[in-house]
């Protein structure tokens, strides 16, 4: 089994997450999407919801989605969200399965400050979501291993278990977390840029206000 794993905060997940994250999931022929929610810092400078509030968003909207369920792994784990120790651990969780982390093109970019960046690859691939139109602004650290690391085709992504990484072009959604909280706060209109499960959760919970 092919298994796309797309992490975030998810404060609240969004169309901008789920739709890039479902074209590559139908571009490298996934078997299920799985959401993700990772820890979140104390302190922080906005009204956030709580993790199970986080979860239970990303449970509705994997409801709404095809071949797609919300993972709690990172929540349930007694340590910080670690991507390189999560993936180790969901490797060791499904030994037969292919696994591929999605991220987007900043969090890419931001990878040498990870924690243990260079064994990300030992046990899944990488999939990067790359907005139509951008270019690469990769630190030449990160662009050296690029360069032993990136594979230009999914066939070639497949041809191995892990350790690879293929830039994915994707539709452009314009949508942040952010935008989405301060809309709440406003008044202004929001609910169009989430599953309608998930705006309903937040209305009902009265959530970011």
């Amino acid at each position: 089994m092919i298994r796309a794993i797309l992490g975030g905060t998810f404060d609240p997940i969004h169309w901008g997450h789920l739709r890039p994250a479902l074209d590559v999931v139908q571009q490298i022929g996934a078997d299920i999407l799985h959401l993700m929610p990772s820890a979140q810092p104390p302190h922080r400078d906005y009204p956030g919801a709580t993790a199970q509030q986080r979860l239970a968003m990303a449970a509705l909207a994997a409801k709404e989605l095809p071949h797609c369920a919300a993972e709690a792994w990172e929540l349930e784990q007694p340590r910080k969200s670690y991507t390189a120790l999560t993936l180790q651990q969901l490797a060791q969780r499904w030994p037969n399965d292919k696994l591929i982390f999605l991220l987007g093109e900043d969090a890419f970019a931001g990878l040498p400050q990870w924690y243990q960046w260079q064994h990300l690859l030992d046990h899944a691939h990488f999939v990067v979501m790359q907005r139509p139109h951008t270019k690469r602004h990769y630190c030449e650290q990160l662009q050296q291993w690029l360069h032993g690391v990136e594979v230009q085709s999914i066939a070639a992504l497949h041809e191995q278990h892990h350790g690879r990484v293929y830039i994915a072009q994707t539709p452009a959604h314009d949508i942040s977390a952010t935008a989405i909280r301060n809309a709440i706060q406003t008044g202004a209109p929001w609910q169009h840029w989430l599953p309608a499960s998930v705006a309903e959760y937040i209305t009902e919970h009265q959530l970011y206000r």
